[in-house]
């Protein structure tokens, strides 16, 4: 969740139950036998840091989540719906504001299933003719992650160049 707390600048996070945090507490340093030092290469980072206060600060603003888990709802139907319109075998997983293509003929429920039953060259057909219509995706994978910025006019457009990438690459 770091990519997310620090609101696209860089941060490292860790936690835990308040008596297990205690003893990272720098006063112990020499006092308590338990203490454990810590280093983050971002600590003390003022500018993540305020990102990350900012980005809690939204995150708990009432119906936040249940917009992020109904944008990915949305996109992921009218996904699957481009996918069954152009008659192509695959499906469309995710959950919460997380939504991604799998090129199968049955649904997959691990990455290893995943490589070995995919369709990788259409995949990759899939990354390249959205790619070519100004959509970038990770070469990793066909993951989309939706933001609170995303609309369901954003999602509508994103679906058409789907549509016109699939009917291109059938």
């Amino acid at each position: 969740y770091g990519k997310a707390l620090g609101g696209g600048y860089p941060i490292g996070v860790f936690g835990g139950r308040a008596d297990i945090m205690s003893i990272v507490d720098e006063n112990l340093l020499g006092k308590d036998k338990r203490y454990v030092w810590t280093a983050s290469s971002l600590g003390c980072n003022t500018i993540s840091a305020a990102a990350a206060l900012a980005a809690l600060q939204i995150y708990r603003r009432p119906g936040t989540y249940e917009k992020l888990h109904g944008i990915g709802r949305y996109l992921r139907d009218k996904m699957k719906k481009c996918l069954e319109e152009n008659d192509i075998s695959g499906h469309v997983i995710g959950d919460g504001p997380l939504a991604q293509v799998l090129f199968t003929e049955e649904l997959v429920y691990n990455y290893r299933e995943q490589k070995l039953r995919e369709n990788a060259s259409r995949r990759r057909a899939m990354m390249v003719g959205l790619f070519q219509r100004g959509v970038f995706l990770n070469p990793m994978g066909t993951k989309l992650y939706l933001s609170l910025k995303h609309t369901e006019g954003v999602c509508d457009e994103f679906v058409e160049i789907l549509d016109q990438t699939l009917k291109e690459i059938k």
